[in-house]
């Protein structure tokens, strides 16, 4: 009686089936083992003891508003470096004052790290130009560019209306910023038309005048003139002429002037 053996059950064929399992359980054995051995290196380095990491990191001093120097110590002290950066102008703090730090307050830095503190190089100040005559907004321009502020009020002034009359402080002051100045502003003047005065007594035309804003201005004598003494016979500006208020408006009178008249002139005299 003859039978066929199956693959795997015995013979020659089952001992090179056992010597594949037998490798292959050893490469297991190694990488698991590799496996631990970096899952231990890698958590011995990155999950690190919390107090190991707190103790090698320092929590950073609030410096602001401390002189240079006591800030340095107090930084210094902690094992922090220090270190200066830029100088800044500020409107309240003394020179030499720390008005900002980097990093912030509270926060946390290795052993070593170093601070950086920026001093105040005290207000910045600046020279009041002189704008009276330039009109307000020419006046707030030039301001402006040196970083003052402008307040404007108005005034009756001779000066053509929005001109800068005044200004407070004083050119030429020194002013810390921010600051602010005022300009007084011309209102201006109105335009008054000049009256027909021909015809009457100088003392009724000087108050003729000032009733409506204007002044007297030159009076000439003529004794020869044609007309009758004490009254005028011509003027200078014409009636109807506008002129801004304030503006003066002068006369030629027939005759000669009385004692305590007044007079510029006496054309036309007769020696």
């Amino acid at each position: 009686m003859s039978f066929q053996r199956r693959r795997g059950l015995g013979g020659p064929a089952t001992a090179v089936d056992r010597q594949r399992l037998r490798r292959g359980l050893i490469s297991l054995v190694v990488s698991g083992a590799a496996l631990a051995t970096g899952y231990l290196i890698a958590a011995n380095l990155v999950f690190s003891s919390p107090d190991r990491t707190a103790a090698s990191l320092v929590r950073v001093p609030r410096l602001l508003g401390e002189p240079a120097e006591d800030a340095r110590r107090a930084v210094e002290r902690l094992g922090l470096g220090f270190r200066l950066g830029a100088e800044l102008f500020h409107p309240e703090a003394p020179v030499g004052e720390v008005v900002a730090q980097l990093p912030l307050p509270g926060q946390l830095l290795e052993s070593g790290a170093e601070v950086e503190a920026i001093l105040s190089l005290g207000p910045e100040t600046v020279t009041v130009p002189d704008v009276t005559g330039l009109t307000d907004v020419q006046a707030t321009f030039v301001l402006g560019r040196l970083g003052l502020g402008t307040i404007t009020t108005t005034a009756a002034s001779h000066y053509r209306k929005g001109q800068v009359v005044r200004m407070v402080p004083e050119p030429g002051e020194r002013l810390s910023l921010p600051a602010e100045v005022e300009l007084v502003v011309s209102e201006g003047r109105d335009v008054v038309a000049v009256p027909d005065l021909e015809g009457r007594l100088l003392d009724d035309v000087e108050v003729l005048l000032s009733r409506i804003g204007l002044v007297l201005g030159s009076v000439t004598f003529e004794p020869g003139a044609v007309g009758a003494p004490g009254r005028v016979i011509g003027q200078s500006p014409p009636p109807g002429f506008g002129l801004r208020e304030g503006g003066e408006v002068s006369v030629r009178v027939a005759g000669r002037p009385s004692a305590g008249a007044r007079g510029d002139g006496n054309a036309g005299g007769d020696g």
